[in-house]
């Protein structure tokens, strides 16, 4: 039975490692794919539209109603284009349950937030630089404690963010899905704003309702949704179509005639979802 066991932790961290591999493919950096980036390059435009009128840093949260939605990546991905424009950006894995971003990144940071949040003098060492010629730094989860929940609604959260606020110019945020835990919620209080993301083809409408409410009881304001994995045909760039809805709960939706599509990822629209088709 231990036997067995073993083999099947084996196997699940071998596809986990795979499916990171794989995703690790469509990080801007990497990727070159003029779609892909223009994508991003959009939300990152419509998210500072957002926030227009916003001076100083600011703190956006990118979360998910689930689990393996794309979260990660898009907090990437938004991170890279903000440093893309020389703006000195730093992303938090602020997932203290099943933290991905190192891993996604390949951060080699054993020093991360809750190790921070314990002792403030280690707040330098576990700022780590992404690229020497880039203007991007991450801070892992660190170790995972056992009341992530109180730990990001600490007073000691409050003051670190205030204190790295006063380093950078964009903050962003990696937070837990909505629908399974409250720990994104309790952030909402030090966030400019959320970027929500739907991935076509696997987001269950349901629990992204319900999450979306959640995060309008906590007085979350929803920057925008970001619908990714998706292809449409038709027109559009060649057969990439990167299209902008408003937002509403009445009119959310997945489109029509959507497919799964691995290599498709997104672009936006000020204040309401921010979309790839």
């Amino acid at each position: 039975m231990a036997l067995f066991r073993k083999k099947k932790k084996e196997k699940n961290e071998n596809v986990a490692t795979e499916s990171l591999y794989e995703e690790r493919k469509y990080l801007i950096w990497r990727n070159h794919n003029f779609f892909l980036r223009e994508a991003y390059k959009t939300t990152r435009t419509n998210v500072m539209f957002a926030l227009a009128g916003k001076e100083g840093c600011s703190v956006i949260a990118v979360t998910s109603s689930l689990h393996s939605e794309g979260k990660s990546i898009t907090a990437s991905n938004l991170a890279m284009t903000f440093a893309d424009m020389g703006s000195k950006t730093l992303i938090i894995d602020c997932d203290l349950r099943k933290p991905k971003m190192s891993r996604l990144l390949e951060v080699s940071a054993p020093i991360g937030l809750t190790n921070v949040l314990v002792d403030r003098s280690l707040l330098d060492t576990a700022l780590v630089r992404i690229k020497e010629d880039k203007t991007l730094w991450a801070m892992s989860s660190g170790k995972i404690p056992p009341n992530p929940s109180e730990l990001l609604n600490s007073e000691g959260m409050r003051t670190l963010l205030q204190g790295l606020k006063q380093r950078f110019d964009y903050i962003v945020l990696d937070t837990p899905p909505v629908d399974v835990v409250t720990d994104a919620m309790v952030l909402a209080p030090l966030t400019d704003g959320f970027l929500f993301v739907v991935r076509g083809g696997k987001s269950d409408r349901r629990a992204v309702a319900h999450s979306l409410s959640q995060l309008e009881y906590a007085n979350a304001k929803v920057l925008g949704t970001v619908f990714n994995g998706s292809s449409v045909g038709g027109s559009g760039y060649g057969n990439k179509k990167y299209g902008y809805r408003r937002y509403g709960y009445g009119r959310y939706g997945y489109g029509e005639n959507v497919q799964p599509e691995d290599d498709a990822r997104q672009a936006a629209a000020p204040n309401g979802p921010m979309q790839a088709m």
